[in-house]
C-alpha cells in the first residue's frame, strides 16, 4: 500500500514478524494514517524502534530489520540491519496498555553501528536513483526474527509488531493479533518455532 510520495521514493510499508521460516504482513489501516508522516529518506535513524508482542512462552531471537527499495527503472537492493533488544524499561512505559494477561513486549533499536550502515545505504540509494535518472520508487519494510518456545504453544499464537520513529514519537502497530497458526493457508507457521535451549 502506498502511503504518500516522497522525495526519493514512494513509500510501501510492509512489516512483518518472522518466526522459523515464515512471515506475515498485514497492517492496520489506523497505523497507515500515523507512517504516512514517516520520511525515509530524512527520518532519524537513532530514534528509530521496533517492537513486538508475543505469547508469554515464545521468544524473539536474531531479529533484524530488512529494508527494500525498487526503483522506478527497476533497480532493487535489500539490506537486513541487526536490532539489539531495549534494555531500558522506560522505553516501554508508552506501551503499557498494550500488555495483556498472557503476553510480553520487547523492544528493539538499532546499534550505533548499525544506524551508521542504514544511513549509509540511503545515500547509495539516492545516488543510484540520481544516477538512473529516476524518479521514484517503493520502499518496504520488515521485522524479522527467529523465535523459540518455552512449554506448550497456545491454540492461538498471536503477534503483534509495532515501529517508532522520531516522526510518530510513540509506537505504530503494524501487525495486530495475526495468529501464525492460520495466516498462512498452507501451513501452521508456530509448528516450526523450535523449542527454547
Amino acid at each position: 500500500m502506498i502511503l504518500r510520495p516522497l522525495h526519493p521514493f514512494n513509500t510501501l510499508i510492509v512489516l512483518g514478524f518472522l518466526l522459523a521460516a515464515g512471515g506475515c504482513s498485514h497492517m492496520p489501516v489506523t497505523s497507515m494514517v500515523k507512517l504516512a508522516r514517516v520520511d525515509f529518506e530524512t527520518t532519524e535513524t537513532a530514534l528509530l524502534r521496533a517492537a513486538v508482542k508475543l505469547p508469554a512462552n515464545v521468544r524473539p531471537r536474531a531479529v533484524t530489520l530488512r529494508i527494500g527499495v525498487k526503483l522506478t527503472g527497476g533497480s532493487e537492493d535489500t539490506q537486513d540491519f541487526r536490532l539489539t533488544e531495549v534494555s531500558d524499561p522506560t522505553e516501554l512505559i508508552s506501551m503499557r496498555d498494550e500488555i495483556e494477561p498472557g503476553t510480553h513486549i520487547f523492544a528493539y533499536r538499532l546499534e550505533p553501528a548499525e544506524a551508521t550502515r542504514l544511513s549509509l545505504f540511503r545515500e547509495q540509494l539516492k545516488a543510484k536513483q540520481k544516477a538512473a535518472g529516476s524518479r521514484g520508487g517503493s520502499l518496504t519494510i520488515a521485522i524479522n526474527a527467529q523465535g523459540c518456545h518455552i512449554g506448550e504453544l497456545p491454540a492461538k499464537v498471536l503477534l503483534t509488531t509495532y515501529l517508532r520513529t522520531g516522526e510518530t514519537k510513540n509506537y505504530v502497530a503494524l501487525t495486530r493479533d495475526v495468529d501464525l497458526r492460520t495466516v498462512d493457508s498452507k501451513r501452521d507457521l508456530a509448528a516450526g518455532i523450535p523449542p527454547c535451549t
